[in-house]
């Protein structure tokens, strides 16, 4: 996949073992730098979050790309007015 910005994020889901979380996700979201060569993340950020947002979460910052080196934060608050609106 050719990349025309500096930076590529990658999301990555990580197995939750504790059944007392069973309707979360969670993982990392890898930064990778393509000024680098090393074919390592320079920068990641951790994700903790329930499973009906993975979807919204993955389209928000997996395979995207950026110029500038970003300020990872995410407000589902928008994603989980839209899920009620269309339920009704």
């Amino acid at each position: 996949m050719p990349r025309n910005k500096r930076y590529f994020f990658s999301v990555v889901e990580e197995m939750i073992m504790n059944p007392k979380y069973k309707k979360f996700r969670g993982g990392r979201i890898e930064v990778y730098d393509s000024k680098d060569k090393s074919g390592y993340a320079c920068y990641e950020a951790r994700f903790f979050i329930p499973e009906e947002f993975m979807n919204s979460f993955r389209e928000a910052w997996d395979f995207k790309e950026s110029d500038e080196m970003p300020f990872i934060h995410w407000d589902y608050s928008e994603v989980k007015k839209n899920k009620k609106l269309n339920a009704i």
